[in-house]
């Protein structure tokens, strides 16, 4: 199959290889010496030929700027006239007319796909700013309602022909709701008053049109800031508890799953050599105390449970229930099985619990060699983010300068 997909790969590659050499030689002439300009409005363009000529050693790079198509007068007025009717059309915003324009006019520098270009002038920029956005400030109290007369002057270009086109429209304030105009008026009289020279201090209006008005300052919020910071820290610092509590549970089971497999194989060795249960627990964790005690070794988690058991039984738990009750702290599976082997034992007698033992010691180092190789695994894809990391660092350190010395 793979082959079969090579060959046709092979076979693409080979045509569109031979496609490009035909059509590179097909464009390698010019039909009669002929070139194909551009429409009016879509620009001059860049031609590359090669000139051959009886008085050329070889062949001349020629480097030809292709100017586009000019009109003729009788076609420039025809675009003239589409650019008017594009101009009536697209002035003023949607709904509106030049007998009444609020917001905004729309005034562009081309018209007709770009064929016309258009040099717009307005009588008066104090209305109208050149951008086209209706001036608030032009209209003052009382005459909102009043227009303003402006007129428009464009002057259109198509290649060498220019046409004046001239119109006149009149602007208004945008209308306010009652909100607004009151707002507006609050604004007036405040600038007013900030207007007037030799005064310290600011007087606000505790009336304006006839409503009453009570002015308070705005609370920075810092507050309610602060608790909504402490909030969120109060959670971080929850979930990073109970995350710290998840690894540490983790690496607690990993721990006692390496230690399953030591366990079980001094159970069977002691089980086989006459102990009961008790006696072999007994036996590991007197070793295990002691051993800490003496060289001060790090406290192992499986071992500290079989402890408490211990302890549990001394105290005069019954056997069973100490057991279980050692399965349920732990809650691993591998120890789950082991303490019913050592349940089945004192149940029925400690006939076939050395083999079983056995048979378990060897399959826990068979999981624990699995353990390992996947905890190996995970350690060496922990390492890729900061190897990633250290990576980029070096390339930037390689790379930076070169960046500099070319902006330079």
């Amino acid at each position: 199959m793979n082959g079969k997909r090579n060959l046709k790969i092979a076979v693409m590659c080979v045509f569109f290889l031979v496609l490009a050499f035909v059509m590179d030689k097909t464009s390698d002439g010019i039909s009669d010496n002929t070139l194909k300009r551009n429409d009016t409005g879509q620009g001059d363009e860049s031609v590359e030929l090669l000139l051959n000529a009886d008085g050329l050693e070889k062949d001349y790079s020629y480097e030809l700027e292709l100017k586009e198509v000019i009109p003729s007068k009788q076609q420039a007025d025809e675009l003239f006239e589409q650019a008017k009717a594009q101009i009536d059309e697209s002035f003023c915003e949607e709904g509106q007319t030049t007998e009444h324009v609020t917001g905004r006019v729309n005034m562009e520098d081309s018209y007709v796909s770009g064929t016309v270009e258009a040099e717009w002038t307005l009588s008066d920029y104090e209305i109208v700013d050149v951008e086209g956005n209706v001036l608030q400030e032009a209209f003052s109290d009382g005459d909102e309602s009043e227009g303003r007369l402006v007129n428009a002057s464009v002057v259109l270009t198509c290649a060498e022909y220019k046409q004046m086109y001239d119109f006149s429209f009149i602007a208004f304030a945008d209308e306010l709701d009652k909100s607004a105009r009151l707002v507006k008026d609050i604004d007036t009289h405040i600038q007013a008053e900030m207007n007037e020279s030799g005064t310290a201090e600011l007087i606000l209006p505790d009336e304006v049109d006839g409503v009453r008005l009570e002015w308070s300052q705005r609370k920075s919020g810092l507050v309610a800031k602060i608790a909504l910071l402490e909030v969120v820290a109060i959670v971080l610092l929850f979930l990073s508890k109970k995350e710290k509590q998840k690894n540490e549970l983790k690496e607690r089971n990993v721990m006692m799953q390496l230690e399953y497999p030591e366990i079980v194989s001094k159970m069977a060795v002691l089980m086989g050599a006459g102990m009961t249960v008790e006696q072999a627990w007994n036996r590991i964790t007197a070793r295990y105390l002691d051993k800490r005690q003496k060289e001060k070794a790090q406290k192992l988690p499986a071992y500290e449970e079989m402890l408490i058991t211990e302890r549990e039984i001394s105290d005069g738990e019954i056997g069973r229930k100490a057991y279980a009750g050692f399965a349920e702290r732990v809650n691993i599976e591998c120890y789950q099985r082991f303490i019913r082997i050592i349940l089945q034992s004192i149940h029925k007698g400690s006939k076939g619990v050395c083999e079983m033992l056995e048979k378990e010691s060897d399959d826990a180092f068979n999981e624990r060699r699995l353990l390992a190789l996947k905890l190996g695994e995970e350690a060496g894809t922990k390492m890729l983010v900061p190897m990633m990391l250290m990576m980029t660092i070096v390339i930037a350190i390689v790379i930076a300068p070169a960046i500099i010395n070319f902006k330079i």
